[in-house]
């Protein structure tokens, strides 16, 4: 049985008042090699990797040639049906809405 190995994508993790938003390096696949599902309270990235051109004899190799795999654990932080992803030069951005529960909100002192 053949193991399955994947590559870690470095993740930089930000956030604003509305959102969380995930920034992973993930060079050397497209837009339609990454699947990003949610499922439960997991949120969970795939990358396929473009392979080097096997018409070339290898005489050193020092790139990592396995696929990305990531997961996050979100639980009821974000609204999973405003999530948000786009991919460019190398780096996966996904946007995730906070969801009400965890927002900041002010609260209204009313008059007696």
């Amino acid at each position: 049985m053949t193991e399955n190995r994947y590559q870690i994508p470095a993740a930089d993790i930000f956030e604003t008042k509305e959102k969380f938003i995930l920034a992973l390096d993930m060079p050397g696949t497209t837009r339609d090699g990454i699947e990003i599902s949610c499922e439960g309270d997991d949120l969970s990235i795939y990358g396929k990797v473009g392979e080097v051109n096997k018409e070339w004899e290898p005489i050193s190799t020092e790139f990592r040639v396995l696929d990305y795999k990531r997961d996050f654990t979100i639980g009821g932080k974000v609204n999973k049906d405003k999530i948000e992803a786009k991919y460019d030069n190398g780096i996966l951005t996904i946007e995730l809405e906070k969801s009400d529960f965890i927002k900041p909100r002010k609260i209204e002192i009313k008059a007696a």
